[in-house]
């Protein structure tokens, strides 16, 4: 439905460098929707070299702990850390700050000790009243004396509203609902803007504020999540530079609030050619505007990506090339991709078999939602009359982690 898709093959291939086809991007966006939200690991610490063994067991020097694990599916509490001579885990964390049904995360290990007793426990990140799970707390450093003292606490979570556990991410990103025969499969969708018009209703509808032009508009009552500003650093798209986003975001932010919804955006992928950017690289576009958006609430982010899988799990994670989304903490919404136009209906298949595996046992993925509109003709699921496409049927039946 977008039409500035084939500047991103332009825009990837110059900043990364591409062997086949590139990104593209249509609109699309982040929002705010079901349940609390798993936060994302904390960074891994280093494991502190074994220290030499003694009559009391002394422990190596100190390692850094272990990182925090995402909260446990449908409030599940987290792993106990491994105990033993090594120098402990911690036993699970407590709720992320935020979700009443979240999951605890696992404690942070501690460093290896020569025959040093377990450490004690690192606790998780900090409860909080009817609000979707927080991002995990950060594992505590480990002491260095005998017996491997445990990591400190972690931070606590993210502050999030009510909603279930969030282990059900798939979504579409479609103009046309999705009718009845996408339940259960499929538990979300948006259509880049306010209003669902239509549609299974057990399906959840995330409403988006495309630009700055609706930031005060209307949020549909019960709305967890609320989508914000689709594709900013395109001209083409919401036309907006970091700053200029920064500015008008606290109305958007209000409003959210208002509604009791999340925050989730803007949604940004590759930009090019320059002439046609606020900015070609999105990684550098997000840093501005968090950075510009003083104390601003941006509990998840969203990205869109039209390339292959390896590229695909590089865009999330990082490699040479690409700095990674996982860079930020912050829960990550995929909220358009496919391949881009020149790719055949088979193409899209074995491209989708390949992600989406990737995408529901990703921790740091919160939902991902793919693109069925106009201009990419066989990457659509959607029927005009909201029944699936031979592609819709696929989608349907890979499997989910979603109960």
């Amino acid at each position: 439905m977008r039409l500035s898709r084939c500047l991103h093959a332009v825009a990837l291939c110059a900043l990364i460098g591409c062997g086949g086809g590139s990104s593209g991007t249509g609109t699309g966006g982040a929002s705010g929707g079901t349940s609390g939200t798993t936060g994302a690991a904390g960074t891994t610490g280093a494991a502190g070299t074994t220290g030499a063994a003694g009559t009391s067991g002394d422990a190596g020097t100190t390692g850094a702990a272990g990182t925090s694990a995402n909260a446990g599916r449908s409030g599940g509490a987290g792993t106990s850390g491994a105990a033993g001579t090594t120098g402990a885990a911690g036993t699970t964390g407590s709720s992320g700050r935020g979700g009443s049904t979240s999951g605890g995360g696992r404690g942070g290990n501690a460093a290896s000790g020569g025959g040093g007793s377990s450490g004690a426990t690192g606790t998780g990140g900090r409860g909080g009243s009817s609000g979707a799970t927080g991002t995990g707390g950060r594992g505590g450093t480990t002491g260095g004396s005998a017996g491997g003292r445990g990591g400190t606490s972690g931070s606590g979570g993210t502050t999030g509203t009510g909603g279930a556990a969030p282990t059900c991410k798939r979504g579409i990103a479609s103009n046309t609902a999705p009718g009845a025969a996408f339940y259960p499969a499929v538990r979300w969708w948006y259509n880049w803007g306010l209003s669902r018009g239509g549609g299974n209703t057990s399906i959840e509808f995330v409403p988006m504020i495309w630009g700055s032009s609706t930031v005060s508009g209307t949020i549909p009552t019960g709305s967890k999540y609320l989508l914000g500003f689709n594709e900013p650093n395109f001209k083409a798209q919401s036309n907006l530079t970091a700053q200029a986003a920064a500015t008008y975001w606290p109305a958007l932010q209000v409003n959210a609030r208002g509604a009791g919804a999340l925050i989730v955006g803007p949604a940004l992928n590759f930009c090019g050619p320059t002439a046609s950017c606020n900015g070609t690289d999105p990684y550098v576009y997000l840093t501005d505007f968090l950075a510009a958006c003083t104390n601003c609430q941006v509990d998840h982010i969203a990205v869109h990506w039209y390339d292959d899988f390896p590229s695909l799990r590089a865009y999330i994670e990082s490699n040479a090339s690409l700095a990674g989304w996982e860079q930020f903490g912050k829960p990550i919404w995929l909220t358009e991709f496919s391949l881009n136009g020149n790719a055949t209906a088979a193409q899209q298949e074995a491209f989708m078999r390949q992600a989406i595996p990737y995408l529901e046992g990703h921790p740091s993925v919160f939902r991902y939602s793919w693109f069925s509109a106009d201009p990419i003709p066989n990457a659509k699921l959607i029927n005009s009359d909201g029944s699936p496409t031979a592609l819709g049927q696929v989608y349907i039946s890979l499997a989910s982690n979603c109960p």
